[in-house]
């Protein structure tokens, strides 16, 4: 599902952002993949994604049923809502090592962590600079 997920066009990922979920699952293809050339740091990379991704993807799930049920109560949610945030901010960070540390494995034009992590972050923005990149980078995995 990751390479299939990974192979889009920044088109398509970007009309998808707008659910929530696919961004997540965008960076979850994105650490998944990318680490898999690397099987020194692959085990703890891929527990700490999958943690990240499971709790953001629980969270946002509950929060729209909240939501469209009407029992959406901010004193209950608002802990659970930080911790979502906070596990996303993880997963952009790490992500954005992950290109970073693939690139310099592979030799490849080195972009810097920042520019990534801005990219990823502010993801309209960023999906056409970052994707393309990524296509490339999974033709030489395979």
């Amino acid at each position: 599902m990751t390479k299939r997920y990974l192979s889009k066009s920044p088109k398509e990922l970007f009309w998808l952002s707008l659910l929530g979920i696919p961004y997540l699952i965008w960076l979850y293809s994105i650490g998944i993949e990318l680490n898999k050339k690397k099987p020194k740091d692959n085990g703890t990379n891929k527990i700490l994604i999958n943690i990240l991704v499971g709790y953001s993807t629980v969270y946002l799930i509950f929060a729209w049923i909240l939501i469209f049920s009407g029992n959406m109560n901010w004193d209950t949610i608002l802990p659970y809502h930080f911790g979502a945030m906070f596990c996303i901010f993880l997963l952009m960070i790490l992500t954005s090592r992950t290109i970073v540390k693939f690139e310099k494995e592979e030799n490849s034009k080195e972009s810097s962590g920042m520019e990534l992590f801005f990219g990823i972050w502010f993801f309209f923005i960023g999906i056409w600079h970052i994707q393309p990149k990524l296509n490339e980078y999974i033709k030489r995995i395979e």
